[in-house]
């Protein structure tokens, strides 16, 4: 274990001191920062990884460090986020946000649930990573933090916040509030589904470019150019949408053979 702090351990501190601070601002009812702060780790999240290759491989320390960096980030402070979206009645206003389907006509157990499973699910994905030899060049099950963006956005989108004007003239905002957050029980539907793919053995890309060139990175560069052209015309919600893209790819990815 080496003494001094390697780059790619201190950029996944950095990524566990955002998902710390996250934790904080929601207890203090800045929600939409917090949910900011969940973006800003993953931007350290693949920065430490980028440091680690680049300094020729990461260590047994930092890959601890980076799995109890990401339930943080990615697990309890979104699972946090929207337990208290829901308890705190900060999607009342949101439209397509039903009223008669809020806190007061559910029981606790319901949202409750949902933040429960994400962050069950994020741990157990993590610990499964961990071991598992098999996930070198890929991943089987969804990653833990592609969820936990998931989830933040949701409530960034469902909130207002981050959306462009062409999301909100074409009622966007109000269509994505009726699909994931108008009732409870919707959203305990989709983040068992989601917890459930993320403890699966889907096969999905690591989203890590093999070489400089297209061949063999297909998938990814267009993951990335969807998701800039997503973000340019919707904001926020290019996430929600991309994950689904996302969780399509061993679909459509088979139209771009691999080299052998």
């Amino acid at each position: 274990m080496p003494r001094i702090p390697r780059l790619p351990d201190l950029l996944t501190t950095a990524n566990l001191c955002c998902g710390v601070a996250s934790l904080l601002l929601i207890s203090a009812g800045e929600l939409t920062i917090a949910c900011w702060l969940v973006f800003i780790a993953a931007l350290f999240d693949v920065f430490d990884g980028l440091a680690a290759r680049a300094l020729g491989g990461g260590t047994e320390l930092g890959k601890q460090l980076d799995s109890l960096a990401d339930l943080v980030s990615f697990g309890v402070a979104p699972a946090f986020a929207l337990w208290t979206a829901f308890t705190t009645g900060a999607f009342n206003q949101a439209p397509g946000f039903v009223s008669g389907f809020s806190m007061n006509a559910q029981p606790d157990w319901v949202i409750g649930g949902a933040a429960l499973v994400l962050s069950v699910a994020s741990a157990w994905r993590l610990a499964k990573f961990n071991v598992d030899t098999r996930q070198t060049h890929g991943f089987l099950g969804l990653p833990t933090p592609a969820n936990g963006l998931f989830w933040a956005a949701s409530i960034l989108v469902v909130s207002g916040a981050g959306l462009t004007s062409l999301a909100n003239d074409l009622g966007l905002r109000f269509l994505f509030t009726m699909a994931v957050a108008s009732d409870p029980r919707i959203t305990l539907a989709i983040a068992l589904v989601l917890g459930l793919l993320m403890v699966s053995e889907v096969p999905l890309p690591s989203l890590k470019f093999k070489h400089g060139g297209w061949k063999g990175n297909e998938t990814v560069f267009l993951l990335i150019g969807l998701g800039t052209v997503l973000a340019l015309l919707f904001g926020i919600l290019a996430v929600p949408l991309l994950l689904i893209s996302y969780l399509l790819s061993p679909l459509w990815g088979k139209l771009f053979p691999q080299p052998a």
